[in-house]
């Protein structure tokens, strides 16, 4: 008897908290033609979806540092291609070994290149390698270490041209520059 008293209240108890049927749940377990019909013949409508025009297209580019002295040194690419006004996702592996093979990529108006990399050579370390007046730089990728890989993420230029990027390590520019071409 004590079992069956036990087993009783351990049901109540959990009837009481799985708790009364909500009036959606009765709605959805009734009968609907409509519904019905669609599950029937295994086609679900479903409303027309239309594209976020908010979202602008992405371009991921892959770009490395390779060379480990100043004769060696360059960008793998001299030249890389977006869409005016998509979302630049910049993935940038600096292969270099010794300690000074540390770089970046700064992309610059067109021939602003040289002008930036000495701008930033004189604001040295403390300035990351960037000048002070940015006027002319568009976008930055924080420096890479030997070995390592940084990404950056910037908006392409509206304007379809050519646009510069370079390296602002102290006399990597002369090595390390190339294109940005924006269509």
């Amino acid at each position: 008897m004590l079992k069956r008293i036990f087993y009783i209240g351990s049901l109540v108890t959990f009837l009481y908290s799985c708790g009364p049927v909500a009036e959606s749940e009765e709605a959805s377990s009734a009968s609907n033609p409509e519904t019905d019909t669609a599950m029937a013949t295994n086609t679900v409508p479903q409303p027309a979806e239309e594209p976020d025009s908010t979202l602008q297209p992405v371009v991921e580019l892959k770009l490395r540092a390779i060379g480990n002295n100043l004769e060696e040194i360059a960008y793998s690419e001299d030249s890389l291609e977006v869409a005016a006004g998509s979302l630049v996702k910049l993935e940038f592996t600096n292969e270099g070994v010794d300690q000074p093979m540390i770089h970046n990529v700064v992309v610059t108006e067109l021939g602003k290149y040289k002008e930036v990399a000495l701008a930033g050579e004189k604001e040295g370390a403390p300035s990351m390698y960037l000048p002070d007046d940015s006027t002319n730089v568009l976008a930055a990728s924080p420096l890479a270490l030997p070995g390592q890989t940084v990404t950056m993420e910037f908006d392409a230029p509206l304007t379809p041209g050519t646009y510069d990027f370079v390296c602002t390590y102290p006399e990597h520019w002369k090595r390390m520059h190339g294109n940005l071409i924006v269509k």
